[in-house]
């Protein structure tokens, strides 16, 4: 197989996981969409201009109904995007373009549950980027300008999740959870653990515009990707495997751009070396 084929497929693949398992989201638990709907501080104003009843509107079965359907239908149009993607139907770029765009307004919603906390939104940067990456690898293949762009999107990724790592804001009870399941550790070791692996992140993310050291930083970002997305549903539930992996399944398959897109990049610069080597023995 083609080396731009290989890299046209870890893109595809890396769009298609981060819509489908979105796409699941939507379509079996929920989205954000209420933080704005149900803001009274926002949209009261609004409903005083037209003279509607802020209440009734947000008591009403009716409201919650179609705010559920709203979420549905995203949902089955994410699953849409992704087949885009999975069956390279170049001529479904304009649905890509606008799932990019909904991961972007999905995230900055993410960020407001979290009381706009910076780090929720770069966290996201892997997911947001995926299907313009692939956009742009259809447009011009691999390119400097495609290289860095991926670039950047995998080291606010780390960093984002190194964030909560370390503690420089309050660190997730999720990620504590999820350490302690899976280690078997108490709170404090796995405390250490996160802060270990979170200055990583940050290592990791400053090495990967050094020449000589990104690769090394590039295996860890994959590797860690990995891991931390299995960590989803490889953590140990009181209803067994097969219901984590059932209920949160989704979960680690919309995590697939954080550690493709380093592949991708891993298997760019390998391209990028060879055509080097193959250039200096043609000069010879």
């Amino acid at each position: 197989m083609k080396h731009e084929r290989v890299l046209e497929l870890i893109l595809r693949f890396s769009t298609c996981f981060v819509l489908f398992g979105r796409g699941l989201q939507h379509l079996f638990y929920d989205a954000p969409y209420r933080i704005v709907l149900w803001n009274e501080s926002l949209l009261a104003p609004v409903f005083n201009l037209f003279g509607w009843s802020w209440t009734d509107y947000v008591t009403s079965p009716l409201t919650d109904r179609y705010i559920n359907y709203s979420v549905i239908l995203v949902g089955v149009f994410l699953i849409v995007a992704s087949l885009i993607a999975v069956f390279n139907y170049k001529k479904g770029e304009k649905l890509l373009l606008l799932s990019g765009l909904y991961l972007i307004v999905l995230s900055l919603l993410y960020m407001a549950t979290k009381y706009f906390v910076p780090a929720q939104f770069i966290e996201y940067s892997s997911q947001m980027f995926s299907p313009f990456a692939l956009i742009l690898f259809w447009k011009k293949a691999q390119s400097d300008r495609l290289v860095l762009f991926i670039r950047v999107a995998v080291a606010l990724t780390f960093i984002g999740h190194g964030s909560y790592a370390l503690g420089i804001f309050p660190v997730p009870g999720n990620f504590i959870d999820m350490v302690i399941n899976i280690l078997g550790c108490t709170e404090s070791t796995a405390l250490i653990f996160l802060k270990i692996m979170g200055s990583l992140d940050f290592i990791a993310a400053a090495l990967l515009f050094i020449p000589i050291l990104d690769h090394w930083a590039l295996t860890f970002c994959c590797a860690w990707g990995l891991l931390t997305s299995v960590a989803r549903v490889g953590e140990e539930s009181v209803f067994g495997f097969s219901h984590t992996l059932s209920s949160l399944g989704h979960e680690f398959i919309m995590r697939g751009p954080h550690f493709l897109l380093p592949l991708f990049l891993i298997y760019s610069a390998q391209k990028k070396a060879f055509n080097f080597l193959k250039a200096t023995n043609i000069s010879k």
